[in-house]
């Protein structure tokens, strides 16, 4: 790694106070914020050149903290949120300011040999945990750093599939930490992970799958509820999916793959969880003007699929998904709600699904706006 005269300067003031895991974090905020500030105020063409100086700032502080054998998450969180509060005190924070950050957190770490996948977990939950303080809209700055997230990856021939899961389930910390809406957060992540994989040509199916399972693992840790970070994790990925021209039908077999991956790993409820992504998928299809009944159809058979591979009766996953479409599409419209249930009892061949009817009005509702349990 050859470092800037930037890059020197941090890594020797760092180098000095790091004492143990626990000064590095400490030890990273003070000095990246200190050099950014300096670097900012000393010349105004280093702020169009904001992009080399987050990298600068970044391969010192990793620099140090490999070089004394400090833990890299901590210190790569350490430094975003240096980085971030710096240069809030010269110029305006953008979300684009936040994207390369975690994108040079991730090259810098490579550099040094350290795990990708975690310390794109680490700069995102600290660049996400400087939100409000800078005045950005939670969502915006998730989805903009999960989307570095996947990008610094891809630079470092990384694996993108581990990143996403472990980029969300920073978001959702983070998210928590400062107490934003974490379905929203979830929902921007698996916007950002998708549209960043379609960018760099990743495998759009690996990133869907690890994103949805690695944001409903993390909601097992914080107060949202399972099947709300499930919906928010399939609506996401509809609207990333449409907006990167991708298959919506391939997105809906691996989000409920994904979701029951996820639920299963933390011992939640799997089967509300299928319910809600199903729902989840139905709603944002609709929104975005896709093939609702095809995309229900899709959850209804990838459920059976996926019930096999973690020993769950497939007639209740087949239900679980069936029962979340058919839920969504009813809030929609008479003919939608038709067109779906039909779609999902021809989906199940061999498999007999039960449907409750009415809906109860509770599974009609967004997260935000449910009634609590």
């Amino acid at each position: 790694m050859v470092l800037s005269g930037i890059g020197r300067t941090i890594r020797d003031s760092i180098t000095g106070t790091i004492t143990g895991a626990g000064s590095v974090m400490e030890s990273a905020i003070s000095a990246a914020r200190g050099v950014t500030v300096s670097a900012l105020s000393g010349s105004k063409e280093t702020i169009t050149e904001l992009q080399s100086l987050v990298s600068d700032v970044m391969q010192g502080t990793i620099n140090a903290t490999g070089g004394v054998g400090a833990e890299l998450g901590s210190a790569a969180k350490g430094a975003v949120i240096g980085i971030v509060h710096g240069v809030a005190e010269v110029t305006t924070v953008t979300a684009g300011v936040c994207r390369d950050t975690v994108r040079a957190a991730i090259k810098s770490a490579s550099e040094v040999g350290g795990d990708v996948a975690t310390v794109a977990r680490s700069a995102v939950e600290g660049t996400l945990a400087t939100t409000k303080s800078v005045g950005l809209r939670a969502e915006d700055t998730a989805f903009s750093v999960t989307r570095g997230a996947i990008q610094g990856t891809r630079d470092v021939g990384g694996d993108l599939g581990a990143t996403a899961r472990d980029a969300a389930k920073g978001a959702v910390a983070a998210t928590a930490e400062v107490g934003g809406s974490i379905p929203q957060a979830i929902e921007a992540s698996a916007r950002g992970l998708i549209q960043g994989a379609a960018e760099v040509g990743g495998d759009a199916g690996a990133v869907t799958r690890n994103a949805v399972a690695g944001s409903i693992e993390a909601a097992g840790s914080v107060t949202v509820r399972l099947q709300d970070a499930a919906f928010s994790a399939a609506r996401g990925v509809i609207h990333g999916t449409r907006a990167t021209g991708g298959d919506l039908l391939g997105a809906a077999r691996d989000t409920i793959d994904g979701t029951a991956t996820g639920a299963n790993r933390i011992g939640g409820n799997v089967l509300q969880a299928i319910e809600d992504s199903a729902r989840g998928l139905v709603k944002g299809t609709a929104e975005v003007g896709g093939d609702v009944a095809g995309v229900a159809r899709t959850a209804v058979e990838q459920s059976i699929e996926s019930a096999k591979s973690i020993g769950l009766s497939a007639q209740d996953a087949a239900s679980a998904a069936a029962n979340g479409a058919a839920s969504a599409a009813g809030s929609l419209s008479e003919t939608t709600a038709h067109a779906v249930t039909n779609a999902v009892s021809a989906a199940a061949a061999g498999v007999p699904i039960v449907l409750r009817a009415p809906f109860r009005g509770n599974q009609n509702k967004d997260p935000e706006n449910r009634e609590s349990a």
